[in-house]
């Protein structure tokens, strides 16, 4: 019979196996973004997309981009899941899957990076729109409102596209778990067996990360430092809810 524990209890076993570990937990995301980001800045800056060959190298290289991410999430996985099981935690964790099964990492990683691909794709039109504004050429208010007016619009068309990603991705959320948790299993299987894992839990997931909304919300007041311990905290109950998961599907 399956026994899930509450959202409350998720988030209260998080708060405890962060204390003491806050620091790698941190210093991990901080270094995952950084890597991740200034491999986009880089492209951005070596690839501009003036021309549409161009953009086509920029989209294929930062897909690439995409892909070492995925490694990257994989080593996240291995530290928030060493600390919720109570064991040594190590900014190192971060690379594990670089050395261990990264070919699995990236195979999988695909999928969901073409999933992205196809749910950002009004995000790239209205981005690409945006590049070829002449901003030298804006001479009064009102075109500098509907200068403004764009950019609210794109911003408001990727947080739709962002969703979209998040509800069209629930059933592969545990993929990275179980890289490390069956190492004997091809992606191709990881990525079956997510899919009978989160059968009925889907939404139960969805609930449990719209139940962050308001701290991430709040955290704007001091603007956006808060979230350095907000987003540890929603990892942490993640790998919570994974374990939960794993633990019910077991018995």
């Amino acid at each position: 019979m399956e026994n899930y524990k509450s959202f409350a209890e998720l988030k209260r076993l998080a708060r405890i196996q962060m204390s003491g570990k806050f620091g790698v937990l941190i210093g991990a995301m901080v270094l995952s973004n950084l890597i991740t980001y200034a491999a986009l800045y880089l492209v951005a800056a070596i690839i501009p997309t003036s021309t549409p060959v161009m953009y086509v190298i920029n989209y294929v290289v930062t897909f690439m981009v995409q892909l070492i991410s995925a490694v990257l999430q994989t080593g996240m996985c291995l530290l928030h899941l060493h600390a919720a099981c109570n064991m040594e935690c190590r900014i190192s964790d971060l690379f594990y899957a670089f050395k261990n099964n990264p070919d699995k990492c990236i195979r999988v990683g695909v999928v969901l990076a073409v999933i992205q691909s196809v749910c950002m794709i009004p995000c790239d039109i209205m981005q690409k729109d945006l590049l070829t504004i002449d901003y030298s050429k804006i001479t009064d208010s009102n075109e500098l409102m509907a200068v403004y007016g764009a950019f609210m619009s794109f911003y408001a068309v990727t947080m739709i596209c962002a969703l979209v990603y998040f509800i069209a991705t629930l059933a592969f959320f545990p993929v990275y778990y179980m890289i490390l948790d069956f190492p004997n299993l091809s992606a191709g299987e990881i990525l079956r067996k997510s899919v009978a894992v989160m059968k009925g839990n889907k939404g139960r997931y969805f609930l449990l990360m719209a139940s962050f909304v308001p701290i991430i919300l709040i955290s704007s007041v001091t603007c956006g430092i808060a979230l350095l311990w907000i987003i540890p905290y929603i990892s942490m109950t993640s790998a919570n809810f994974y374990l939960d998961l794993i633990s019910n599907r077991r018995n």
